[in-house]
């Protein structure tokens, strides 16, 4: 399978297409900073949310086996951002007469208020506006994995997170973290500082003295 994440400098043009698609900008958020397949975004539903433990119950999975996923900051703010939308609907809704129950789903259709079903055109037109190549809405799912280990998380706490039952895969992610602790270990010998670089020169020209010193001692040539 091949791995294939996005680049900060793509991220940063691809929500700048999301001005005139709202409603896909959240979807593409809550994927990156969760790693939650695309069917298991447009299945999520209001009780699968437990805002006091800040916790993401994802059901219906890939392997079958539920989850739970941990709300970080951004996502938990997202989420009440959508609670607010779904509120303001509702009351919009009683004002025009209409008794619209509101949709159980978090990010439903925004045609139908039913669930989701189709986001592949609008995510394809995005990337393409952004002039983006080779990137599908499943390698979202890629970039999180990758961030998450280049951030020090293990293989087990990613295969928990992601709902890999076969730990290597999420082996194939942790060695951005050990290409981080290489790039943090090499940059010390690259930015040592000239206090450093002065003080191994002292020391390398002690050490010389004082073995000029013993050869004089002993007679030596």
């Amino acid at each position: 399978e091949r791995i294939r994440y996005l680049t900060p400098d793509e991220e940063k043009r691809l929500f700048e297409q999301f001005d005139n698609c709202e409603w896909l900008k959240p979807i593409v958020l809550i994927a990156l900073h969760t790693g939650m397949r695309r069917g298991e975004i447009c299945n999520l539903q209001w009780f699968d949310l437990n805002f006091d433990r800040g916790l993401i119950h994802v059901r219906n999975t890939k392997n079958g086996k539920d989850r739970t996923i941990p709300m970080n900051a951004t996502v938990r703010q997202l989420l009440e951002t959508q609670k607010v939308l779904r509120a303001r609907k509702a009351q919009e809704n009683a004002e025009k007469g209409k008794s619209q129950v509101p949709s159980p789903y978090v990010f439903p259709s925004p045609r139908t208020e039913k669930r989701l079903v189709e986001i592949k055109y609008s995510f394809v037109r995005a990337v393409k506006q952004a002039k983006i190549t080779d990137l599908r809405f499943h390698d979202l799912r890629h970039t999180a994995a990758t961030r998450m280990g280049d951030a020090g998380a293990d293989a087990f706490t990613l295969a928990a997170i992601f709902g890999w039952s076969d730990i290597r895969m999420a082996m194939r992610y942790t060695h951005a973290m050990e290409d981080a602790k290489r790039r943090a270990v090499e940059a010390i010998a690259v930015g040592a500082t000239r206090a450093t670089r002065e003080n191994a020169a002292t020391q390398i020209s002690r050490d010389r003295s004082v073995t000029n010193e013993k050869r004089q001692a002993v007679g030596s040539p």
